[in-house]
């Protein structure tokens, strides 16, 4: 997908993306790649998926929503995606990039920096964050991390009562949904709403499951990681 298609496809979607910002996004394309080459960090490495697959995807987020002046949690931030797509495109997003391994936090923090980015990286355990974070925010994303259930577990303790989960998944999200009917009601949550898309010409299809925080989550949860992997809810 060339420039011109990526903008066409975005504006179909009620995003704008200017010529500065698509330069900065084919420039951390770019320096992904490039970073990739000393030590992991997608298993991704050619141009043309890369903007399908990584930044569209990303951005897709942002279809028909405005997030500004608003705080997003990235749990499992990666190498960036969402997280430094989305604060490109929505500069006034302040997003928390949220990861357990050091290098890839570390990663977003320079280009972030670098690039003067409205991201602030935290290096830590979702589990644990949200322990030391409860009822803080109003949005928290997860691209790709966890089952559903999980990510309900581990989300809904520092999000507010109102606040949303937004679960960025692919294909077979049915039956991740019923799967955590049993999180849902021990966690006080429910599904809002789901927005489906397909990615340009591969017509991939993507949805966005948006999990309303109903009701004040349990002290007991989340749980520790051991507990939330071996005997999910």
């Amino acid at each position: 997908m060339n420039k011109i298609n990526f903008v066409k496809e975005l504006e179909e979607r009620g995003i704008s993306c200017d010529d500065k910002q698509l330069d900065l996004l084919w420039d951390f394309m770019h320096h992904v790649l490039e970073t990739n080459e000393k030590f992991n960090l997608t298993a991704i490495k050619d141009e043309e998926s890369f903007v399908k697959k990584m930044i569209f995807d990303s951005a897709l987020l942002l279809s028909n929503q405005k997030f500004e002046n608003q705080t997003i949690v990235d749990i499992g931030a990666g190498a960036g995606f969402p997280s430094v797509v989305i604060s490109i495109l929505s500069p006034e997003t302040h997003i928390i990039a949220l990861d357990a391994t050091a290098k890839k936090v570390n990663f977003i923090k320079e280009y972030a920096e670098a690039h003067k980015l409205n991201i602030e990286t935290v290096c830590a355990r979702a589990e644990e964050y949200a322990q030391a974070h409860r009822d803080a925010y109003l949005l928290v994303t997860a691209r790709s991390v966890a089952s559903l259930r999980v990510l309900v577990e581990i989300s809904a303790p520092m999000l507010k009562v109102g606040g949303h989960l937004i679960a960025m998944k692919g294909p077979g999200f049915e039956e991740e949904i019923a799967e955590a009917k049993g999180a849902f009601k021990k966690l006080n949550c429910e599904i809002d709403y789901i927005y489906e898309d397909q990615l340009p010409e591969s017509k991939e299809s993507r949805s966005f499951i948006y999990v309303k925080k109903t009701g004040e989550t349990p002290k007991k949860y989340p749980r520790t990681f051991g507990e939330i992997k071996n005997k999910p809810l």
